[in-house]
């Protein structure tokens, strides 16, 4: 049974980006949110790791269902993905309380970088904006913390770090420039690093 919703996991991401593809804003409205309601089902919360994992794919869904076309709304978008991330942040520190702040610097440098792109095109937004940025950054910092956990901890670090590749396209194509295929590249980086998340929970396997 896992195996085939993974499966279906990939064929329903397929057909949004044909969908998107080809300009199909109804099959685009209806496949949006499978891929992270598949992910929901797949998750067993069993444990306290599993079951924060799971609220963030909750608040992931609600994102994804804020931001679609039909919907567009951005800012309940922000915020829903910004409590996602405080949920995984939270999953992360369970893996290792440590704080280990020198490996922080590198994560809150390139922070700081896209603050300052960003602050000059972001207007009204700009502060709920800098918010995301740090909250998105620290749960990539958490991540790299946990990733010797255990053999599958490292997927929650690779898909933290494609989550912030898709979330900065976002904000580019939103706020700077929006190029060709934007939207097929943000939402392949999003549900691969969403995929990679669910890969760093055991459960997920059994």
């Amino acid at each position: 049974m896992k195996n085939i919703l993974k499966g279906l996991f990939v064929i329903s991401a397929l057909i949004f980006c044909f969908a998107v593809y080809t300009g199909n804003d109804l099959l685009r409205t209806v496949t949006k949110p499978i891929p992270v309601l598949i992910l929901i089902f797949l998750i067993k919360p069993n444990s306290v790791y599993a079951k924060l994992i799971f609220a963030g794919f909750i608040f992931s869904l609600a994102g994804d269902i804020f931001l679609m076309k039909v919907i567009d709304k951005f800012i309940f978008g922000l915020a829903a993905f910004l409590i996602a991330h405080i949920f995984y942040i939270t999953a992360f520190i369970k893996r290792n309380k440590k704080l280990k702040l020198l490996s922080s610097i590198p994560f809150y440098a390139a922070a700081i970088l896209l603050a300052l792109f960003f602050s000059q095109y972001t207007g009204k937004m700009t502060m709920p904006v800098m918010v995301y940025i740090f909250i998105i950054v620290t749960m990539a910092w958490r991540s790299y913390v946990q990733k010797d956990y255990s053999n599958i901890s490292k997927f929650a670090f690779i898909g933290a770090v494609l989550f912030v590749f898709s979330d900065t396209n976002i904000a580019f194509t939103k706020f700077y420039y929006d190029y060709e295929f934007s939207k097929i590249a943000t939402i392949v980086l999003y549900w691969s690093a969403q995929y990679l998340i669910a890969e760093s929970v055991k459960s997920f396997h059994s």
